[in-house]
């Protein structure tokens, strides 16, 4: 008698035999590089408007619009980053995302105004609004069902390990936060992203449900 067919099996369903292991931890970890970008840069953000305001004598709707131009990069970022993560994978928005991050976040300290900064910052909020819902995704979709939460979690420990970061280096540069040098945060701030880009382009791995 012939075998009846065998029915392919769903990754999830081969995910959930396998486990949660070493691998998948490093997989969440480097997935979630841009979640820590996004806690460093907004509350880098945050924290040197006020510096800004003073180098440029800067108006409080001015000031105002340095913080929510961020915000509106990371909605279009958001819009554009379904679509593309279903057509191009999880893997290569998160790259694109980190490296982006990183160097609009330089070319900040470099603008002379306030329409040229507002324009680069709004392209750093782009750039982590685009790479976010794909890192939460992937490490999803690369946890068995019962490890989600656990991965999830781990994401967003990222997220205030980036802000760590930056109060850290805000500290080192004037703990009562009254004369910071705003170009020296934003060039320091980004060095991470710069290293995270190396480190997910060379040990990230594509989704294996994508």
């Amino acid at each position: 008698m012939d075998e009846p067919p065998q029915v392919p099996r769903l990754v999830g369903s081969v995910i959930d035999d396998i486990g949660m292991g070493p691998y998948q931890v490093k997989e969440v970890v480097l997935s979630g590089c841009v979640v820590l970008a996004e806690g460093a840069e907004l509350l880098l953000v945050s924290s040197v408007t006020r510096a800004v305001a003073e180098d440029w004598g800067l108006n409080a709707t001015q000031k105002g619009t340095i913080v929510s131009v961020v915000f509106m990069g990371v909605l279009i970022g958001n819009l554009i980053s379904g679509p593309c993560s279903d057509r191009i994978g999880r893997r290569w928005p998160i790259i694109i995302s980190v490296a982006a991050v990183g160097i609009f976040s330089i070319l900040s300290a470099f603008t002379e105004g306030i329409w040229t900064l507002s324009i680069v910052r709004c392209f750093v909020g782009l750039a982590f609004g685009f790479g976010v819902p794909a890192s939460c995704v992937l490490c999803l979709e690369i946890a068995p069902t019962s490890w989600r939460s656990f991965s999830y979690c781990l994401i967003v420990t990222l997220y205030t390990a980036g802000e760590a970061y930056s109060a850290y280096i805000i500290w080192l540069d004037d703990p009562s936060m009254k004369h910071l040098h705003w170009r020296w945060l934003l060039i320091v701030g980004a060095l991470p992203t710069i290293i995270l880009t190396f480190l997910s382009a060379a040990c990230l791995n594509e989704s294996p449900s994508w």
